[in-house]
């Protein structure tokens, strides 16, 4: 998988079709995004830290979900790469990646 900090933070085109070109809704959606994403975030970290590996895959399965539907890229591969890593030594660096991307919608 490529790097998500080599992916683009937002698909404009996606966000565009979602909303229909409403900048107004482009910003809730994407406000909505970053709270439950937040959300997710500390769930996955209490996952992580238990050893959870069908919880983490399961959360970081919903991250994905959630960023795909708005077209945020880079952090639906950076869930996307959480949810594959079957190596529980590896999910903090996953995990911060995800929360890296969650961090760039803010700006």
């Amino acid at each position: 998988m490529p790097d998500p900090g080599d992916i683009p933070v937002l698909d404009g085109t996606r966000m565009e079709l979602v909303t229909r070109g409403d900048a107004g809704l482009a910003a809730e959606f994407l406000d909505a995004l970053i709270e439950e994403g937040g959300a997710v975030v500390g769930r996955l970290r209490d996952a992580c830290s238990a050893g959870e590996l069908i919880a983490v895959r399961d959360l970081a399965h919903a991250l994905k979900s959630m960023s795909a539907e708005l077209g945020a890229l880079r952090l639906r591969a950076a869930a996307a790469e959480l949810e594959a890593e079957a190596d529980p030594m590896r999910w903090p660096a996953r995990l911060e990646a995800a929360v890296a991307a969650l961090d760039e919608l803010r700006r």
